[in-house]
C-alpha cells in the first residue's frame, strides 16, 4: 500500500461554513472538477508538506502549500499556493504549482486550478492551463481548460490535453494550434499527439499547415493525416493533400508524399498533379518530386502534360519541367499532339 504523510509547520483548528460544490448532503461530488468548497469544522495547516511514497518506500511525490484545510472528514484536502514534485527513481520528472488545489480520492487524484504551470526538466516543456487534474499514480496530468505549452521549439494551445509524464507523450484535442520556428509554421487541427523524446507530432484528423518566411507566406497546406519529424523538418502527408505555393505559384495535389518544409521540396510516392494556373499548364505522372526553391518539377511514369493555351498534349515516361527556364523535357515513349 502506499504511504502519505503530512509534515506541519503550523497548524490549528477553525470552523467555516461551505457555500460551494456541495451536494443536498453537503458532500463534495466527487464529478465536479471545480475545488470543493469547506465545510463544518476542519484542520487548518499552514505551511504544509504532503508526500506520498510507494510499496517500496520510494517518494512518488511532494506537495507543499502555503495553507493545507482538512474536510471533517479527512478525506479531501484544500490547498492554497501548491508547489509540487512527481518524482521517479529519485529524479523530479514533472514540476507542478498553482494557486489553489484540492487533494481527493485517497491522494490519488489532485485537482488545479488558477495559474498552473507544469515544468517537465527533462525536456524543458512548459505547460501552462486554468484548470487541471493531476494523477501522479497514473503518471497523467489531464488539462481541462485553456492549454499553452512552451518549449524552445514549439508554441502550442489546445483547448484540452493529457500528459503522460512516464512516456513524455501530450496529446492535444480540440482547436489545436502548433507555432513552429524556423522556418516558422503555423498548423492547426482538432487533434494531435506530441512524442517529445522523438520530436515528432502526429494527426489523424484533418490539418491545415501554413509556412511563412521573413512574415511572408510562402506555401499553404491541406492533408487528412500527418506526421512531422521536427529534427529533419520533414512533414509526411498522407489523403487529400493540397499544396499551394505562392512563389512559384503552383497547386500540387495528390494522397502520398513528404515535404520538406526546411527547402520547400515536396516528394510525391503516388500519382501526383501540378498546376500552374498562370500558365495554364497541368502535368500529372504516377510519382514525383517538386522543388519550389530551384522551381524544377520532375515526375516520373505515366506523364501526362497538358498546355491549355496551346491546346497540346505531351505523354512520356519521364518528364523535367524547369519553370524560370520555360522549358519541358520529356524522355521516354514520348508522344506529343497539337492543333
Amino acid at each position: 500500500m502506499r504511504v502519505a504523510k503530512i509534515i506541519i509547520a503550523a497548524w490549528c483548528l477553525s470552523a467555516n461554513v461551505a457555500c460551494r460544490g456541495t451536494d443536498p448532503q453537503g458532500n463534495s461530488s466527487p464529478q465536479n472538477t471545480e475545488i470543493a468548497g469547506r465545510s463544518e469544522t476542519q484542520l487548518l495547516l499552514n505551511d504544509a508538506v504532503l508526500e506520498q511514497s510507494s510499496n517500496q518506500g520510494n517518494l512518488s511525490w511532494k506537495i507543499k502549500s502555503e495553507t493545507a484545510t482538512y474536510s471533517a472528514d479527512q478525506k479531501n484536502a484544500y490547498l492554497e499556493k501548491i508547489t509540487a514534485n512527481l518524482i521517479d527513481n529519485g529524479k523530479i520528472i514533472l514540476q507542478v504549482s498553482a494557486e489553489q488545489g484540492e487533494v481527493r480520492d485517497n491522494n490519488n487524484l489532485i485537482l488545479l486550478q488558477d495559474k498552473v504551470v507544469a515544468v517537465d526538466p527533462r525536456s524543458d516543456i512548459v505547460l501552462n492551463s486554468d484548470r487541471a487534474e493531476w494523477r501522479p499514480q497514473e503518471n497523467i496530468l489531464i488539462i481541462t481548460e485553456n492549454l499553452r505549452v512552451n518549449n524552445s521549439n514549439l508554441e502550442v494551445t489546445a483547448n484540452q490535453a493529457k500528459y503522460f509524464s512516464d512516456r513524455e507523450n501530450l496529446e492535444l484535442t480540440g482547436q489545436v494550434v502548433v507555432n513552429a520556428v524556423d522556418p516558422y509554421l503555423i498548423m492547426s487541427t482538432e487533434r494531435l499527439l506530441w512524442k517529445i523524446p522523438q520530436k515528432r507530432l502526429i494527426g489523424n484528423l484533418p490539418w491545415q499547415v501554413v509556412r511563412y518566411q521573413e512574415d511572408i507566406v510562402t506555401d499553404r497546406l491541406v492533408a487528412d493525416r500527418g506526421e512531422v519529424d521536427l529534427q529533419q523538418n520533414i512533414l509526411s502527408l498522407s489523403q487529400n493533400i493540397e499544396i499551394i505555393s505562392l512563389d512559384p505559384q503552383l497547386q500540387i495535389a495528390t494522397n502520398a508524399a513528404q515535404w520538406d518544409y526546411q527547402n520547400r521540396l515536396v516528394t510525391a510516392t503516388e500519382p501526383i498533379q501540378v498546376v500552374d494556373r498562370q500558365r495554364q499548364l497541368d502535368v500529372t505522372g504516377n510519382q514525383g518530386q517538386v522543388d519550389l526553391i530551384a522551381e524544377v518539377v520532375t515526375l516520373q511514369g505515366g506523364v501526362k502534360g497538358i498546355d491549355n493555351r496551346e491546346l497540346s498534349t505531351l505523354h512520356s515516361q519521364e518528364l523535367t519541367w524547369d519553370i524560370p527556364g520555360q522549358t519541358v523535357t520529356a524522355t521516354g515513349n514520348v508522344v506529343y499532339n497539337e492543333p
